[in-house]
């Protein structure tokens, strides 16, 4: 099932298109607990907590552990790209490494949702358990990603195979993205939670299976390879600071990831505090079918504005960052209006950040990729798995920010009532009726979450507050992404193609 698989010259259609078609399961898999696994210990794994200082204090020591197993990922991840860059099994560089990393982050991730405890038992639980979830996805994730660059030195290849990843990953993002608002506003989130915790771990691992039963990796030279076998451990540091590009990619990277998801993590909170807790998720769901479309429609013009328009990917990624930024500003107004009555409105302010933010995201990965391509022309050694580990940290360390943000600006707004109450109140349904009565537990739930959620019952400054985490945070780190970029990284098309024609005939 592993023999070793390699090919030379074109990348065959069928590693195309698995490699990317994957994606989609495995950031399925990721965004479900990224998104999710903070909401579910926010309104169902802590269980009932009559004290709203106890609730508050298990709450915050769930956020320090988020941020402090991030900040540890500041040394797991460049460890896991240093054994990844050292190691060369007889069944290929990244295929064992995908599958170990898929099989035992799936255990972890359907564990997390079916521990069945609460309280302070669950907070330690949860600590126990998100550090191995962290740590077993970061085995796949760096694996994974450094594939990309080593499929083909064409950079147009590469493109479209980045394009077409991003549409598959688009495509998970909306389904998890979707459809767990929708469950849980109608199931309640613990039998929501547990049953699609089990169809991504399954999906996940069955996705990366066939991913490396049946693609191929490109056959590397034996100079590349003996870059990699005699790597030091602190080359995969000295990388980014010897490689002003590299480097510069890597900042915007991280200042992009931060921008993008705290968006996407307050999302579920923001629409039960304007829109109520029994519609927020049909109105998320509208916005997250607004995201997929956005995201779609940029993900199929990209190729075509950079290859048949020939638009410089430097003025499209300022040109996105500036309209993005516009977008963010408009978005915290939108706050000052009627939610339902302007919903379209914010759709449309949703479509046109969605639309470019997907741009800037698409050129930051090829900037890291031609980022790689300069490090073989300067240094003579690519290092994907260390750049990559570089990558992965700056995701990482993005989420760990996005839960802080969360926790921050809910504490200023005075919003950690209301989970607490939703959560008492569905431990307390549960007991009542048996998790199999899940009509009785949801209407129950929503009885009580329809009474103190959406704009009508929550204070305007505090939603106000909520706002500024929700829209001028990410708008300051898109302008900063922006502003590195457009200091800092010089490699273009015109130098680039001159840096793979060195490369090759350096090979030869």
């Amino acid at each position: 099932m592993f023999k070793n698989k390699t090919f030379e010259g074109e990348v065959p259609k069928l590693t195309k298109w698995l490699y990317s078609s994957s994606g989609m399961f495995r950031d399925m898999a990721y965004n479900f607990v990224s998104m999710f696994l903070l909401m579910f210990a926010q309104y169902s794994g802590l269980g009932k907590v009559d004290d709203i200082n106890e609730y508050i204090a298990m709450y915050s020591v769930i956020t320090i552990i988020i941020v402090v197993l991030r900040i540890w990922d500041g040394f797991n991840d460049p460890i896991m790209g240093f054994i990844i860059e050292k190691c060369h099994f007889k069944s290929g560089k990244y295929r064992p490494w995908i599958f170990i990393g898929a099989l035992t982050n799936s255990i972890v991730t359907f564990l997390m949702f079916w521990l069945g405890v609460h309280g302070w038992t669950y907070v330690i639980m949860f600590g126990v358990f998100y550090f191995l979830w962290d740590f077993t996805y970061t085995m796949n994730d760096i694996s994974f990603w450094s594939v990309l660059p080593s499929l083909s030195d064409n950079e147009k290849v590469r493109a479209n195979i980045t394009t077409i990843l991003s549409i598959f990953i688009s495509i998970g993002s909306f389904i998890a993205g979707g459809l767990v608002p929708i469950l849980s506003s109608s199931l309640g989130y613990t039998i929501s939670y547990k049953a699609f915790s089990l169809v991504t771990s399954v999906t996940f691992f069955l996705s990366q299976l066939i991913l490396v039963i049946f693609m191929k990796e490109r056959k590397r030279s034996e100079e590349v390879e003996r870059s990699s076998e005699t790597m030091h451990f602190k080359d995969i540091f000295t990388v980014i600071f010897k490689n002003s590009q590299i480097r510069s990619s890597i900042i915007g990277v991280l200042l992009y990831y931060t921008g993008s998801t705290i968006l996407i993590a307050m999302g579920l909170n923001y629409f039960y505090f304007n829109f109520g807790y029994t519609e927020a998720g049909n109105y998320q769901f509208q916005f997250t079918v607004v995201y997929a479309v956005s995201t779609f429609i940029s993900q199929f013009l990209f190729p075509v504005l950079i290859h048949k328009f020939n638009i410089k990917q430097k003025t499209l990624f300022e040109v996105s960052c500036v309209v993005t930024c516009i977008g963010y500003l408009l978005l915290f107004g939108y706050v000052f209006l009627d939610p339902v009555e302007f919903f379209p409105l914010m759709c449309l302010l949703g479509f046109i950040i969605f639309f470019f933010q997907n741009f800037t995201c698409l050129i930051l990965y090829i900037m890291i990729q031609d980022a790689i391509e300069y490090n073989e022309y300067k240094f003579n050694e690519r290092r994907e798995s260390a750049v990559f580990s570089l990558r992965a940290f700056t995701a990482k360390l993005a989420s760990s920010a996005q839960q802080g943000v969360m926790y921050i600006f809910l504490l200023l707004g005075g919003l950690y009532g209301i989970s607490q109450t939703i959560s008492t109140a569905e431990a307390e349904a549960i007991a009542k009726y048996g998790e199999e009565n899940v009509n009785k537990i949801a209407e129950e739930v929503a009885k009580i979450a329809s009474s103190i959620t959406g704009a009508d019952n929550i204070e305007l400054m505090s939603r106000v507050i909520f706002q500024i985490g929700f829209a001028i945070i990410p708008f300051i780190l898109t302008l900063a992404c922006h502003i590195v970029i457009r200091k800092s990284y010089k490699i273009n098309e015109t130098n680039h193609h001159i840096i793979t024609y060195l490369n090759k005939k350096g090979d030869n």
